[in-house]
């Protein structure tokens, strides 16, 4: 029986027990789902359909497995863990990892795979790419974790099986109930699952605070000055570039090159390959780029990858320390200096593609690809943007932009490339005088 002299032993040992068994879990659970959310292979599907129908493990199945397991003739038995906290451990682990292991994978694979493209552009290292991926998917991971530490702590068959419920050495709030009810002590079996539901809810409010803890969060935009030093001389060449897609070829051996000073646009009509052709040069697309140390992306759907404009434009000198925390001063160029703790998630999308913007000038790259980057901004942004663009030129930076607006290809572009059904084609061509007459804008 459990009376007021051994209560507090009972919670302690119940905390112990179901916490050490969620910290396990939780732990190998996690690098499991980061490892397997970031790659594809062919029996991924399966897995996934195994780790759902575990999700209801029944409790006494565990127990039987784990006690055969820890029995003097099982395969640890040598351990002597049968009837001890460290055997209900190990069956609460086991019991709990697959609910734990399934959400965080499936909270992880909901990071977008442009989020990754943007780590992966940032020259992010694996450990950044991993935290930053698990930070983004932390709401998922932190009810994961609760799921599974809920289920630990109201579990009763397989620690009642592998414990034994002995007073004084294995005897927990659960077990504890079923022995109060078992001898008609109905009132003290209320007692100790009121005290277990208040365990349950205080750690449910711990654990949900985690969720609002911004781990990376800027507190400020950083300084507001800044000097930007010019780029040395450099020329940046693309030798037969080839995307091919599901036996679709996108894109057909494309060669060209960009040097410093120089902007150039790509023109071609909707589908043509743009796009596909800007993220194989960023080494989107195939294998890893020689020059991703040298660029940075603007894609034509940006997104952002932290919380707040503040946290955004201070990536860049978190990922990077040699690079300043100019947050003000990228911030200044665009109007948002008055917005550093405004959400990610509020901003329009014309506000989005300015920041994604801002945020490629704060890497200080001495390339900048911009997959129309001005598609959905005003004629006032516009303006902004091709003035940076072009300040950016004068510093000796290269720019390499894919745009449908004939206009700003002729304001800003000393060249542009035209293709067409993934191939570059000549300025003589039909379609590229259609292109640059506006015929063919999309």
């Amino acid at each position: 029986m459990v009376d007021s002299t051994n209560l507090w032993d009972v919670v302690v040992r119940t905390l112990v027990t179901s916490g050490s068994a969620t910290v396990l879990a939780a732990v190998v659970a996690i690098v499991l789902a980061t490892v397997f959310a970031n790659s594809e292979w062919k029996g991924k599907p399966l897995l996934r359909g195994v780790t759902q129908a575990l999700y209801g493990l029944p409790p006494v199945v565990v127990g039987v497995i784990v006690y055969i397991a820890l029995s003097r003739d099982g395969v640890f038995g040598s351990l002597n863990w049968l009837f001890t906290i460290q055997g209900m451990i190990i069956a609460q682990t086991i019991l709990i990892f697959p609910l734990i292991f399934g959400v965080s994978w499936t909270a992880l694979e909901r990071v977008s795979s442009d989020k990754r493209d943007v780590l992966r552009v940032m020259n992010a290292t694996p450990k950044q790419r991993v935290l930053l991926e698990i930070y983004c998917a932390r709401r998922g991971i932190i009810n994961a974790v609760l799921l599974g530490f809920g289920r630990a702590v109201a579990e009763v068959g397989a620690v009642l099986m592998v414990g034994g419920n002995i007073a004084g050495k294995t005897r927990v709030l659960t077990t504890s109930v079923v022995l109060e009810t078992s001898i008609g002590r109905l009132d003290v079996a209320l007692q100790i699952g009121l005290i277990l539901l208040i365990i349950s809810l205080i750690t449910a409010f711990g654990l949900q605070l985690l969720q609002y803890i911004r781990f990376f969060e800027n507190q400020s935009l950083g300084v507001e000055n800044v000097r930007l030093e010019r780029f040395e001389k450099f020329k940046i060449s693309w030798e037969n570039l080839s995307v091919e897609k599901n036996g679709i070829s996108i894109v057909k051996s494309c060669t060209f090159d960009v040097s410093g000073n120089e902007i150039v646009a790509l023109m071609g009509e909707s589908g043509s390959g743009k796009t596909t052709l800007l993220r194989a040069m960023c080494g989107l697309e195939g294998n890893s780029n020689c020059y991703v140390n040298r660029l940075a992306f603007v894609p034509q759907n940006p997104v952002l990858v932290m919380d707040t404009v503040a946290m955004e434009l201070g990536l860049a000198p978190r990922l990077h320390h040699h690079l300043p925390d100019a947050g003000k001063f990228f911030a200044s160029i665009c109007n948002f200096e008055e917005k550093g703790n405004q959400r990610t998630d509020s901003l329009s999308g014309g506000e989005i593609q300015r920041i994604a913007f801002l945020r490629a000038l704060s890497m200080d790259r001495e390339l900048l690809i911009l997959d129309e980057a001005t598609s959905e901004l005003d004629g006032a942004s516009v303006e902004q943007i091709e003035q940076e663009i072009l300040s950016f030129k004068e510093r000796g930076g290269a720019v390499v932009f894919a745009t449908h607006n004939p206009f700003q290809a002729q304001r800003l572009a000393d060249r542009v490339l035209f293709i067409h059904d993934g191939a570059f084609i000549p300025e003589e061509h039909k379609i590229a005088k259609q292109l640059l007459e506006g015929k063919r804008i999309g």
